[in-house]
């Protein structure tokens, strides 16, 4: 696995949500080995996203556990979010079509130069920019892996 991988908040969520026990082992494994190579790229969006289901929305956990899983991963949170980026998800919502906040996060993600977007609620495959969508949940996401 080499570049950046973005990874998006319904993979952080799966990571915890005891209801579907193969996503949340692929979720996990995927935050595990993308922190332990170093190419986890997170959106301060998607932390916020992520903290907001488990305590309010899903209320997975409470609110002091959130908040803890939340710091974890914190030090990845480094694509950034900032008049650039909006500027970059409007270019983005008008040539994909994405809904406003899912072009919020590719923005970032594209400004964080990563190579891969990994996510279950977007289109796998699309291509954005130089930036390929990837399903996890999907056979050959672990093909695209070794050319992330």
């Amino acid at each position: 696995m080499t570049g950046r991988l973005f990874v998006d908040t319904n993979i952080l969520i799966y990571a915890l949500d005891p209801a579907d026990p193969l996503k949340r082992a692929v979720s996990a494994d995927l935050l595990r080995q993308t922190i332990s190579r170093r190419t986890l790229m997170l959106s301060p969006q998607s932390l916020n996203e992520c903290y907001r289901v488990l305590t309010q929305r899903q209320r997975l956990m409470p609110v002091v556990e959130a908040r803890a899983f939340v710091r974890l991963l914190a030090p990845w949170a480094i694509a950034p979010l900032d008049a650039a980026t909006t500027e970059r998800a409007w270019a983005v919502q008008d040539d994909a079509g994405l809904s406003w906040w899912d072009s919020l996060m590719v923005a970032a993600a594209l400004r964080a130069e990563c190579r891969l977007f990994v996510s279950e609620d977007l289109q796998d495959g699309a291509v954005v920019g130089d930036m390929r969508i990837a399903n996890p949940f999907k056979p050959e996401f672990s093909r695209m892996l070794g050319r992330a």
